[in-house]
This record gives C-alpha cells, structure tokens and sequence, in this order.
C-alpha cells in the first residue's frame, strides 16, 4: 500500500510539473500586449461552415497569437505569426491533419500579413477583400475555402 502511496504521489508530482511548463506559445505579460482584436468568423468549405469568435493579440515586435473558438465554446485552433511565418497548433481532432494544418498555416500567414494593410490583396490564388462595412473576406481559390471576419463591435 505504501508503494502504491508512493508512486502515486511521484505521478502526481510529475503531472503538475507538466502542466506548468506549459506549451510552445510564448509567456507574455499582459502589459506586453500592444492591440487586441476580437472578430467573428465564418470558414466556408465545400459543404461545411465553422462560425465563432477569433481572438488576436499584437505584441511589440509585431508577432501575433490568436485562437479560433467555435460558437459551442469549442477550441478550433491557436495560431502565432511572428517574422512573417505563422504557425498552427493545437487543432481540433476531425480536422487535425498534416495537409488540413498545412494549407490552415498558409491562409493564416496571408491573412496575418495583410489583416492591418487597409486595402485589398491578391497573390497566389488568394485574395483579401475589406468590406465597406469593415468586414474581411479572404477567399483561397485553389482549394476553395472562404473566411469572413466581421468585427466585434466594441464593448464599453
């Protein structure tokens, strides 16, 4: 019983030390944050829409972290973009696939790059549109796969 006791405890231990060295996405003070934005989306696939909250913070050196939740408060998935790269993590189970994760990476970079320019993109079968009424579509052409981020209208 005692061993059992023992071993326990060090699983114990050991889980907790786990936890609290976290994961890949970087540790930032909050007065670190520069913006924050906070925008509804809509994915758009052949046949299949995700709608939720997208939610984005600016650093100083211009690196962005950010996740997708869905409307049931589901994690879709977290994304960093920092030295013009962006990386996907953390994505939800049915859609956790090399090539799904692979194309996620290159629409999230096009799109964190281009986000703050203020006028419409295109390049290499994928284009941005800001909206009259501020709205952000970004269309991938290729694989036929469409966001639209509506900003959130601001609490006060």
């Amino acid at each position: 019983m005692r061993r059992f006791l023992l071993f326990s405890s060090m699983v114990l231990l050991l889980c907790q030390c786990a936890l609290a060295r976290g994961n890949d996405i970087p540790d930032w003070p909050d007065s670190c944050v520069v913006d924050s934005w906070e925008y509804n989306i809509l994915i758009q696939t052949r046949g299949n829409n995700v709608t939720g909250l997208c939610l984005m913070n600016l650093y100083p050196d211009s690196s962005i972290i950010g996740t997708v939740v869905n409307d049931f408060g589901v994690k879709v998935l977290d994304f960093t973009y920092a030295k013009g790269k962006a990386r996907v993590m953390n994505v939800f189970g049915p859609i956790n696939k090399w090539y799904i994760r692979r194309v996620l990476r290159g629409d999230f970079a096009f799109i964190l790059a281009n986000l703050r320019r203020g006028e419409d993109v295109v390049a290499k079968k994928r284009r941005l549109t800001i909206m009259p009424n501020g709205d952000i579509q970004v269309a991938n052409e290729r694989y036929k796969i469409n966001y639209v981020f509506s900003p959130m209208p601001s609490q006060q």
